[in-house]
């Protein structure tokens, strides 16, 4: 098997499966766009994307107490607001713990 190539699979469809499809789409991408970008950044993976720091970065600075970035909880979710955290950078952000 190893060196064979395989052929590409061409799945025929109906045409209104395609639509469907095509509509379901169209629904999805509309309901994204509406929702508003209320500030917030939920989860650890969301706010280390926005700080452009390592998960593992944002976990320590928060397992601080007090914490050495300014997180909230949810639940057992972290979540910021943006609007703090870009206070926090400008200010010299978070040393580590």
């Amino acid at each position: 098997m190893t060196g064979q190539r395989l052929e590409p699979l061409a799945l025929p469809l109906p045409a209104e499966l395609i639509d469907h499809l095509a509509e379901r789409v169209a629904e999805i991408l509309a309901e994204r766009r509406q929702v508003p970008d209320d500030g917030w950044l939920r989860g650890a993976d969301a706010i280390a994307r926005y700080i452009d720091a390592p998960r593992s970065r944002v976990y320590a600075l928060a397992s601080c107490t007090p914490p050495r970035i300014p997180v909230h909880r949810d639940g057992s979710a972290l979540i910021a607001r943006k609007s703090e955290l870009d206070d926090w950078l400008r200010n010299g952000g978070g040393r580590r713990p």
